[in-house]
């Protein structure tokens, strides 16, 4: 599998492309659009600059503009405590958002109905039954607890996302590989559907599991179902990673993959058990990244890479290792 990753937005030929970036003249694929002379996309799908020209004059014209992510109420349908101030929640909203969601990565942005637009905030969805989306929400503050409350019967749901996992590609693209998946706490709930993603294209995965800060660890039942060899530990960091180090170490068979679900701190300590076992492997990770639009607008979610360039993390697909 080809250890490099070439960055590319998440959204392009999708029917969200042209988006309010590129309506914008801040494209993060298309130089034209970025105001450059030079056409340097190395595209070779559908034109962006030729999609922003047309689509006023045809199709798009007549319905009043392009596919958008909007507002739309979702039905409350379950509450359960999973841990400390941690509850899965799951909301029934159309089948058309739904459908749109059954994808690794997928995210969407929550708020109460009769909250103010800047209560939004974004939350990654762990499963898709049907038109019923299952997510992991813990309350740390104003806008998750308002979600949260007993009293709330129904949200405002906008999606759909899909940035929520750094190195997509390698999850959507390898087949019958060997794959190391490392979660804890929170980071469980992207790693259910990234290891569903991995198993359905026949490949080897091991996971080894945390509770984390949440305190429970309320994946392995399902990950076992989907025929991963799970590992319990205490901590990742007082054992996981002296785990995952040993598991990469001299006489180990070498995964081809490796997937981080959880916060910076514990990608960072995977690279590490990687640097120590003298590794250089394919990661993908989650994405942690501060988001407040979803749209690249804000500009919450820009990060520099090595090279010094500053990317919209809601938007751009790279390697989280040019994140350090």
């Amino acid at each position: 599998m080809n250890r490099r990753l070439t960055a590319s937005c998440i959204d392009i030929n999708t029917p969200y492309c042209p988006c309010l970036l590129a309506e914008t003249n801040h494209c993060v694929f298309c130089s034209h659009l970025r105001g450059q002379p030079v056409c340097d996309c190395n595209w070779g799908g559908v034109c962006i600059l030729y999609e922003k020209q047309w689509q006023p004059k045809n199709v798009m014209a007549k319905n009043g503009g392009g596919p958008s992510r909007t507002d739309e109420l979702g039905r409350i349908v379950r509450r359960e405590p999973l841990g400390k101030d941690t509850y899965l929640l799951e909301v029934a909203v159309t089948e058309e958002l739904a459908r749109g969601l059954e994808k690794t990565g997928a995210f969407v942005f929550l708020r109460r109905p009769e909250d103010p637009q800047f209560f939004h905030f974004p939350v990654g969805v762990m499963k898709v039954e049907g038109r019923n989306l299952q997510m992991v929400v813990e309350a740390v503050g104003p806008k998750s607890n308002r979600v949260l409350e007993d009293q709330a019967a129904e949200l405002l749901v906008r999606g759909p996302y899909y940035n929520g996992v750094l190195g997509q590609p390698w999850i959507d693209n390898i087949t019958c590989g060997k794959i190391l998946l490392i979660s804890g706490g929170m980071g469980q709930a992207p790693a259910l559907p990234i290891a569903a993603k991995l198993a359905a294209n026949r490949n080897e995965v091991t996971a080894i599991l945390a509770p984390g800060h949440v305190g429970s660890v309320f994946i392995e039942a399902e990950l076992v179902g989907l025929g991963v060899k799970t590992h319990v530990v205490d901590s990742l960091r007082r054992t996981g990673f002296a785990l995952v180090t040993g598991r990469l170490g001299d006489g180990a068979e070498k995964p081809d993959l490796i997937v981080s679900a959880g916060p910076d701190e514990q990608h960072y300590g995977v690279i590490n058990a990687m640097q120590a076992a003298g590794l250089n492997l394919p990661m993908a990770a989650t994405n942690n990244s501060t988001m407040c639009c979803g749209e690249g607008i804000c500009g919450s979610c820009t990060r520099e890479t090595q090279d010094n360039r500053i990317i919209r993390t809601c938007k751009v697909q790279t390697d989280f290792t040019q994140l350090l």
